[in-house]
């Protein structure tokens, strides 16, 4: 009996555990999971990490280049003749000669002068390190846009699916409706083509869009380092990313923050090390040198020496390498200020183009989702005046096209606006994989996103409806009042947080 609950405990926590895996495997990849994981795991990304690291290892070579430098010397020569196996030792006292020599020792050697090229190589390796990584952060920024714009495209192209799904069926329920109308002679032949050609062209666009989130979804997958096909997006919710009041407030971060204007930064004061490099090597090199050795002969008698002293090396003529050198760091000096001052134009045109789409998104956005709802009323009117044989289907279908593209337009500036903020968020060099943090304002009706149910309801209503339950005209329909609205946010507060749903 033990061993009977003892299976049966095993095989049910089998089970939790694995069910447990698929409830893990089925959880959908939000947009701070995805820009997490694209950072840790972009195999681009991956190899200019292993960039800074050897940068890293090249300040510790450069550093290394002032120190002392000891190295162990041995060597066995056979010669022809009898050769001095060690110096004079002493006056009157020949030294012993052999035809096999052999010779061990330590041999030191400190530089006391270069002319500064040690300091400023060291000084270089830093710069280098510094620009390296800034570069790193560049491409770091370019993944998590582009990771937010193929994100939010997918999701865009799965609304837009879903809202298809709803329009066909609508549409199909209406030829339906048109069949039977037909039948008993209240409905002319080409009412039904008309419809049938509108069906078609959803049908179309549904493949087109089915498509689209496919595309967008493999581009995420690329993005993230991954073969295989994504889990399934969850939807974005509130978001709230820390974005400037004013443009000029954005300039000024830019400037301060941006990785591109950070590197030539690091890239200038590299050129000047190297200025001081080409320089140094026209100033004399001076060492101190010291040597300790053991010799024997083929009798392996050993016989001592030492020997310390300082060199010089002065270069007294080269045909003006040098001097071209020095030369050639100082126009490089001049070419990455040059550089600069064009990437400090560019990053204002950036941050001025990036702050302008965030502004026109949401005033896009404001203005589609007042379309939307005059193109709501406006197809209810016409089902009106259809069932009271007042205009002709084709008046209706224009207006549910109608609809469907007011709905369509106000998908769009939604997720527009997202990709809007990670854009300005990039310009200013402060795109991080938790900008779009979920945020703890609470519920806030404008950026509750309508669900498929909804949806659904929402296209068939036009249609199901006739004489008895059609809205008087004025009144708002009832999933009007979970549609999104864009919040309005004063332009007089400066630097604050900008909550903005997904679904708008």
């Amino acid at each position: 009996m033990d061993t009977i609950l003892k299976s049966v405990s095993r095989t049910l926590l089998a089970l939790a555990l694995l069910g447990g895996g698929f409830a893990h495997a089925a959880d959908p990849l939000s947009l701070t999971e995805a820009l997490t994981r694209a950072a840790a795991t972009n195999p681009a990304i991956l190899q200019q990490q292993a960039e800074v690291e050897k940068q890293t290892l090249e300040q510790g070579i450069a550093r290394g280049q002032r120190l002392p430098r000891v190295d162990l010397n041995a060597d066995y020569t056979r010669y022809a003749y009898s050769t001095l196996i060690t110096p004079i030792r002493a006056p009157g006292v020949f030294p012993p000669m052999d035809r096999d020599v052999a010779n061990i020792g330590l041999a030191l050697s400190l530089p006391l002068y270069s002319g500064g090229k040690l300091v400023a190589g060291e000084a270089l390796a830093a710069h280098n390190r510094e620009a390296v990584l800034q570069s790193l952060r560049a491409s770091e920024q370019d993944l998590l846009f582009n990771v937010v714009a193929a994100y939010t495209k997918a999701l865009h192209f799965r609304e837009l699916g879903s809202v298809l799904d709803a329009r066909i069926k609508a549409l199909q329920q209406q030829e339906k409706d048109i069949g039977l109308r037909l039948e008993q002679g209240r409905a002319a032949r080409l009412d039904l083509i008309r419809l049938q050609t509108q069906l078609s062209q959803a049908r179309y666009d549904k493949v087109s869009v089915t498509q689209g989130e496919a595309d967008a979804r493999a581009l995420l997958a690329a993005l993230l380092g991954e073969a295989g096909p994504v889990a399934p997006l969850a939807d974005l919710g509130p978001t709230a990313p820390v974005l400037p009041g004013t443009q000029d407030a954005a300039l000024a971060r830019a400037l301060a923050r941006r990785p591109d204007l950070l590197k030539l930064d690091a890239m200038g004061l590299a050129a000047q090390q190297r200025t001081a490099i080409a320089r140094g090597d026209r100033l004399p090199q001076i060492n101190l040198t010291a040597k300790v050795q053991e010799s024997a002969g083929s009798d392996w008698t050993g016989h001592d020496d030492w020997n310390m002293g300082l060199r010089l090396n002065l270069p007294v003529f080269d045909g003006d390498i040098r001097k071209r050198r020095v030369e050639q760091a100082t126009l490089e000096q001049r070419q990455v200020r040059l550089q600069r001052d064009d990437a400090h134009n560019r990053i204002a045109s950036e941050v001025e183009q990036a702050f302008g789409a965030l502004t026109e998104a949401r005033a896009r956005l404001e203005f589609a989702s007042q379309g939307e709802i005059e193109a709501r009323e406006a197809l209810r009117i016409e089902n009106l005046r259809y069932h009271g044989g007042e205009s002709t289907i084709t008046d209706l279908l224009g207006a549910e096209a109608a609809l469907w593209s007011a709905t369509a337009n106000r998908l769009q500036a939604g997720y527009d606006i997202t990709a809007s903020q990670a854009r300005l968020l990039r310009a200013m060099g402060e795109l991080a994989p938790d900008s779009f943090g979920s945020s703890t304002s609470g519920g806030n009706p404008s950026t509750v996103p309508l669900t498929t149910n909804s949806r659904l309801e929402h296209y068939l209503a036009w249609h199901r409806c006739g004489f008895t339950c059609m809205e008087p005209v004025g009144t708002v329909a009832p999933d009007a009042a979970v549609s999104p609205h864009p919040r309005r946010i004063a332009a007089d507060r400066p630097e604050r947080p900008l909550q903005q749903g997904a679904h708008l």
